[in-house]
């Protein structure tokens, strides 16, 4: 892995970060650096900036440029899954057990919980209306019995 520290005068500008990701370069943390103003403050502050897995939307992820979201497919497949099973009347029980003999695992790699897909049902109900006009739903829901 390489590192890059870029000693910067004057304005940054949204240009720099462009051409930086452009150089397949991501950023890793931010350093502010100030003069000192009397108030007490004479060290540089530096500010690491992380993004927490569960800060991200459960079916998105970071794209390669760092600047936006894109879907996550296998992400968007648990989802799916999850949601075919809720039309048909699965209970989060069932959902989890399901997951697992299909061999999905959490972000964190572990085997999925009644609890770990009912903490996705906020997400499910977020992502939901986008997911219920997708293609891959039309094919799931023309392709499954419907529920007893």
């Amino acid at each position: 892995m390489q590192r890059s520290r870029d000693l910067i005068s004057g304005q940054i500008t949204l240009d720099y970060f462009m051409r930086k990701a452009a150089e397949g370069w991501k950023l890793a943390a931010v350093e502010w650096v100030r003069d000192a103003a009397g108030d007490g403050t004479t060290d540089s502050e530096v500010l690491n900036i992380s993004i927490e897995p569960e800060e991200i939307p459960f079916g998105l992820r970071i794209s390669q440029d760092g600047l936006h979201m894109e879907e996550n497919p296998l992400e968007i497949t648990v989802l799916m899954l999850i949601l075919e099973k809720i039309v048909k009347e699965k209970r989060v029980t069932e959902i989890a057990h399901d997951l697992n003999l299909e061999g999905f695992r959490t972000r964190a790699g572990k085997t999925w919980s009644a609890t770990a897909v009912f903490d996705l049902l906020p997400r499910l109900i977020d992502a939901g209306p986008r997911l219920l006009k997708s293609a891959e739903w039309q094919q799931r829901r023309s392709s499954s019995p419907a529920p007893n």
